[in-house]
């Protein structure tokens, strides 16, 4: 969470902090204490008018980090929520209590308006749509070269793992394998014997050498949980290189 772009952290602050803004501003409007407003917001208001009031914009700042496409159709639909809200209040209805929703109300919702306009430009709608650009995701990869056998169709061939990734692996192998292929890779590390289930994805030819790219298939947590922790051995014994 905390390699998230450094502007969706701030969007997603001004967020968090919303209700205690517009507690703030009705305390000013209302010529109340910051303090009673706060209280009378805690314990007068309907389980809806509560969930809209200090729950709905706070959801949608942890929708925005979680950059992924149902969470900005989320985050999006929110914002339209409270300007659809806006254009339609009821006169002396919560939570401006007023005949027309105060000028404070109207300032919070252009930024708000704000945040949606930059959301929706091409370039910052990328981060949610493309996978590949979002570089905190992207698991450390460690040179090691180390032997495996990779096992499909009751072949068996003999290779080394020449990267490894929380992800997956980079193959060096004797024979070829086709591409979508799911096998059972096993190799050696740090003492330990590591069996996984794999589909090579791609392959890649280094100086006249077939290289083949893996991706995991984790069966389980405890698979999931196995490898992160192997990453996390290698990356403090220093044995092997981190190229990235």
């Amino acid at each position: 969470m905390l390699k998230r772009p450094l502007i969706l952290k701030l969007i997603a602050l001004f967020m968090f902090i919303y209700p205690l803004l517009q507690v703030a501003f009705l305390s000013i409007e209302k010529e109340r204490s910051f303090q009673y407003t706060l209280n009378w917001t805690l314990t007068s208001l309907t389980v809806l008018d509560f969930f809209n009031f200090w729950f709905l914009f706070p959801l949608s700042g942890v929708l925005l980090l979680g950059v992924k496409i149902y969470s900005y159709v989320a985050f999006i639909a929110i914002q339209l929520y409270s300007f659809y809200f806006h254009l339609n209040y009821e006169p002396f209805s919560w939570p401006y209590l007023a005949k027309t929703p105060s000028a404070s109300s109207y300032i919070l919702l252009g930024i708000n308006m704000i945040i949606v306009g930059y959301l929706l430009l091409p370039r910052s709608r990328e981060i949610f749509f493309d996978k590949s650009l979002r570089w905190w995701e992207r698991g450390s990869r460690y040179t090691i070269n180390e032997p495996c056998f990779a096992k499909y169709d009751g072949k068996e061939v003999h290779g080394k793992v020449c990267d490894l990734s929380f992800g997956g692996a980079l193959l060096e192998l004797d024979e070829p394998i086709p591409k979508g292929k799911v096998i059972n890779l096993d190799f050696d590390i740090l003492g330990k014997e590591v069996s996984l289930q794999a589909e090579v994805i791609r392959f890649i030819n280094t100086d006249g050498k077939p290289m083949f790219g893996t991706k995991f298939n984790f069966k389980n947590i405890f698979e999931k949980f196995k490898i992160k922790f192997l990453m996390f051995s290698i990356s403090k014994i220093g044995n092997y290189d981190k190229y990235r």
